[in-house]
């Protein structure tokens, strides 16, 4: 929970982070009458000085805060240690969302994108889901989802958040990917397990869900990604982990499956094809580096 919390429950806390004062005061109004108290920015400096010292429960953030685009402020709030990965981040952007704005929210960490007319019934809804999830994350405690010894989600934080992205990814008409990484040598052995899945904290993207599902197992849930994306994302994952480790010639059994977003895409089918993929296919190396 945020710090502001004391013996007493607090009502979650929303950070909005907005330019327009005008806007913000009419969002302002909305969100103090759906319960939560709100902490506001009009910079990118100030959304992130607010976010490591309020640790909110959710942020809303304009795209059009920073940079043209205004995606690097939702990047930079996710790289923030002090910025839980359970804090729901939603931009909102003047105009209709383009398909492309989406892929580029989803690849930026946040939870989704939403465009005008900005439907604020619907926004409450969707936060107060979004918000219970981050709440229930705090009040487990870092060692009911997370993995102990490298920080990534554990099988049951996996599972979680995996169904949060498929529901996701199905409304937006997305596609998801789950691939799947052992060690080739010595699996099952802890000390291989723990650092492969210090590799994948390291280099891993912001974007997907990353969890150690097994001892030496690391699964990767990742949005916005088909089939082709999926091999070029564990090519990449293949050869950066290894290097990661200390070991670029370090061999890994992996398999991936894909989904689009009708029907329902189902998480836990995703990772047992990617499962069956890993254990059919031969042990890949990365690539030689010249030079």
């Amino acid at each position: 929970m945020n710090p502001d919390a004391g013996s007493t429950p607090l009502p979650p806390l929303v950070l909005l982070a907005y330019r327009d004062a005008m806007f913000a005061r009419a969002l302002q109004s909305v969100l103090a009458q759906g319960g939560y108290r709100v902490a506001t920015a009009d910079s990118e400096p100030q959304v992130l000085l607010q976010a490591r010292r309020r640790r909110p429960d959710g942020i809303i953030l304009d795209i059009g805060l920073a940079d043209p685009h205004g995606f690097s402020v939702c990047r930079a709030l996710r790289a923030d240690p002090a910025v839980s990965l359970a804090t729901p981040i939603v931009l909102t952007t003047r105009g209709p969302a383009t398909r492309a704005q989406q892929l580029d929210a989803l690849r930026a960490g946040a939870w989704e994108l939403r465009g005008d007319p900005l439907d604020t019934e619907e926004l409450l809804l969707r936060l107060a889901a979004y918000i219970q999830g981050k709440l229930e994350v705090d009040r487990l405690g870092a060692a009911g989802l997370v993995d102990a010894a490298s920080g990534l989600y554990n099988a049951v934080g996996m599972a979680r958040r995996s169904e949060e992205l498929a529901a996701f990814t199905t409304r937006q008409g997305l596609p998801l990917a789950c691939a799947v990484f052992r060690p080739a040598a010595a699996e099952g052995n802890g000390g291989d397990g723990d650092r492969l899945a210090a590799a994948f904290k390291q280099v891993g993207r912001i974007s997907d869900a990353i969890g150690r599902t097994g001892p030496a197992e690391v699964a990767v849930f990742a949005p916005a990604t088909d089939g082709p994306a999926a091999e070029r994302l564990v090519a990449r994952l293949t050869a950066t982990v290894a290097r990661a480790i200390g070991k670029p010639t370090l061999a890994l059994r992996t398999g991936y499956s894909a989904a689009v977003a009708t029907p329902q895409i189902d998480p836990a089918q995703l990772l047992n094809r990617a499962r069956m993929a890993l254990d059919a296919a031969p042990p890949r190396t990365p690539p030689s580096r010249a030079g």
